[in-house]
C-alpha cells in the first residue's frame, strides 16, 4: 500500500485587519507522514487551529502551498477536493458538533453516505467503529443524551467511518475533563497504530504532546520541530 504524505511548503496566513494585513503563519514548512503521529503546540493565537485548517483543505493559504502526495490541494478542481476532504482526511474539533437531530448510528454513517457508500456498506461500518471506541450500546441514542466522552468517542468513530489517509484534530481534549481526555487520546493512538492512519493533533494538552510521536511547535508564525 502507498504510503500517503501531507506536507506545508513555505505556507503563509494572514488576515486583513484594517488597512493591513496580519500574518498569523508567516512561512511554514514541515511534513506528516501517514503512519506517525504528532502534535501541533503553541501558545493561544500562534495559529495552531488556522494551520490544521489549512492542512486540512478547509481554507486555502495566502502564500505557499499543502500538498497531499506532492499534489497541491489548491489546484485541484472540484471532484478532486471533494475526495481529499471525504476520503483522505477525517476532522475532530474541540466540540464534537454531533447532529441532534440524528441517532449516533447516524451521525457515525452521514458522511460514508455522502460519499457513496450504500445504507447497509456504511452501516456496518458504522457498528463495527461504535463498537470499536465503546459506544455500540448507545447507538440508537440521540447526541443529548451521551455524557462529554460519549459524544467525543461519537464525533471520533464518525470521522474515521471513511478509513481516512490522515486524521486531523483541533483541541480535541480541550473540553473533556483529564480522565477522559486521556483516554480518548490513547484511543486515538490505538486505532491509528492498527490502521495505519497520520494523526495530527494541535493541542494544549502537555500530555497530549509527550504521548505522540513528533511534536511540532508554533511561535511568532513559524514552526520547529522536537522529536
Amino acid at each position: 500500500m502507498q504510503r500517503m504524505l501531507l506536507k506545508a511548503e513555505g505556507l503563509k496566513k494572514s488576515f486583513n485587519s484594517g488597512q493591513k494585513d496580519n500574518f498569523i503563519l508567516r512561512g511554514i514548512t514541515c511534513s506528516f507522514d501517514q503512519n506517525k503521529t504528532y502534535a501541533i503546540t503553541g501558545a493561544s493565537g500562534t495559529g495552531k487551529s488556522t494551520l490544521i485548517h489549512l492542512l486540512a483543505g478547509l481554507d486555502a493559504p495566502t502564500a505557499g502551498s499543502v500538498l497531499f502526495n506532492n499534489r497541491n490541494l489548491t489546484e485541484m478542481n472540484t471532484v478532486e477536493h471533494e475526495r481529499f476532504l471525504q476520503k483522505e482526511v477525517g476532522l475532530l474539533f474541540q466540540l464534537p458538533y454531533l447532529i441532534k437531530e440524528l441517532s449516533v448510528i447516524e451521525n457515525v454513517m452521514l458522511p460514508a453516505r455522502i460519499a457513496g457508500a450504500t445504507e447497509t456498506d456504511a452501516r456496518e461500518a458504522a457498528l463495527d467503529l461504535l463498537e470499536r471506541v465503546g459506544l455500540f450500546n448507545k447507538k440508537e441514542a440521540l447526541p443529548a443524551t451521551l455524557s462529554g466522552g460519549q459524544q467525543a468517542r461519537g464525533a471520533l468513530a464518525r470521522a474515521l467511518i471513511n478509513r481516512p489517509s490522515f486524521l486531523l484534530a483541533d483541541e480535541p481534549t480541550g473540553n473533556l475533563d483529564e480522565k477522559t481526555g486521556k483516554e480518548i487520546t490513547q484511543l486515538l493512538i490505538t486505532l491509528q497504530k492498527e490502521w495505519n492512519i497520520g494523526l495530527i493533533i494541535s493541542t494544549h494538552d502537555s500530555y497530549v504532546a509527550d504521548v505522540m510521536e513528533i511534536t511540532y511547535r508554533l511561535h511568532d508564525g513559524l514552526i520547529e520541530a522536537r522529536d
